[in-house]
């Protein structure tokens, strides 16, 4: 395993750093401690040929202001609040909205993307980490309890990727973080970027929570007889093609829903949640994860424009899976299916989610 360290500029007053992994077969992660955001992801396709597969600006300034939260770390809480306010232990919390007129999204302005962590890289046998670290304390981020934050990213040999989060908290509060790569198994090198249509996802979940307008949750509902029956593998087109007929795909512009997930435990406590395959080229990822939910969000709002490149990021060129407990689970708790999950000064928040990667001929 290789590592190369360089300087990614300045932002929040702090100098940031990118830090690029490399396996002996030349597969690599580009991470930066700004936002913690995933870069790129360099992967082989079946005959060999390598090519970025997540959707990433090697500009600095495309991740402090960073509308579609590309490859950054999200937290305290991810996805959306409703009404931007919950209550918890008897008090009332309310925030600014940043979507829409009444939703909380991605906790706001002051969460997880929104600073350069403090960064260490430790390279071991077979694989290298990036560990981060930084303070939230509740004056900014609004969230209940001042939060030690540490995620630390695991790239290996085997062309896996794993981040484990774990945050204390000095008062009772609640967590629900997750990553925000958009993930485009084709590659990103031609002209022009394929949108995702033809690959195919498999999500091991037996609900799904439905939504009613502005994403918010409704109900999580079986997925059979629905679009969102992805229990075996479907390509994301045959859904996209029930858009007009089905109310929510319509509501999500596409696939924007949370998937309760029904597989069983491994011995390290993770579930499988999915799988994602391109044919074309034989790249396959697969996700496991020991939070309750994923989210399959298929960029249906996403436009961005890469400097560098000098080509725009579309709607439905990528794809996300984002590991979380279900939206709104704080207005919800005690529904089944929505869970929160807690911490306080005496247990710790802990979690993981791994990213595999491999080839199918």
């Amino acid at each position: 395993m290789k590592v190369k360290v360089r300087p990614f500029g300045k932002a929040f007053g702090k100098q940031a750093f990118r830090y690029l992994f490399t396996a002996e077969n030349g597969a690599g992660c580009e991470i930066t401690d700004l936002s913690g955001a995933i870069m790129h992801i360099y992967m082989p396709d079946k005959r060999g040929k390598l090519d970025d597969v997540a959707l990433g600006f090697d500009d600095p300034r495309q991740y402090v202001k960073n509308p579609g939260y590309l490859g950054a770390l999200i937290g305290p809480v991810g996805n959306r609040i409703s009404g931007a306010s919950f209550t918890f232990e008897g008090k009332n919390y309310h925030f600014t909205p940043n979507e829409g007129a009444s939703t909380l999204l991605h906790s706001g302005d002051f969460g997880f993307h929104a600073c350069v962590w403090d960064s260490e890289c430790v390279l071991t046998d077979g694989a290298a980490q990036l560990i981060l670290r930084h303070s939230f304390p509740n004056s900014e981020t609004g969230f209940p309890g001042n939060l030690d934050v540490t995620v630390t990213y695991t790239f290996r040999e085997d062309c896996s990727l794993k981040i484990e989060y774990a945050a204390t908290s000095d008062a009772p509060s609640f967590m629900s973080p997750t990553n925000h790569t958009y993930f485009n198994l084709a590659g990103l090198s031609g002209k022009h970027i394929p949108r995702v249509d033809r690959q195919t996802v498999q999500i091991f979940a037996d609900r799904y929570t439905e939504v009613g307008e502005g994403c918010i949750p409704v109900a999580n509902v079986p997925v059979e007889g629905t679009p969102f029956d992805l229990r075996q593998p479907k390509k994301l087109k045959d859904g996209f093609a029930l858009e007009k007929q089905n109310a929510q795909l319509t509501l999500g512009a596409g696939y924007d829903h949370n998937f309760v997930l029904s597989g069983d435990v491994d011995l390290m406590g993770l579930r499988r949640a999915a799988e994602v395959c391109d044919r074309l080229t034989g790249r396959v990822m697969n996700v496991y994860t020991d939070m309750p939910s994923v989210q399959l969000y298929t960029a249906n709002h996403l436009r961005r424009y890469n400097p560098q490149q000098k080509r725009g990021y579309g709607k439905r060129q990528a794809l996300c899976l984002e590991t979380q407990c279900a939206p709104d689970s704080i207005n919800r708790a005690g529904e089944d299916g929505f869970d929160v999950l807690r911490l306080d000064a005496e247990h710790p928040f802990k979690s993981s989610t791994v990213y595999v990667f491999s080839i199918k001929q």
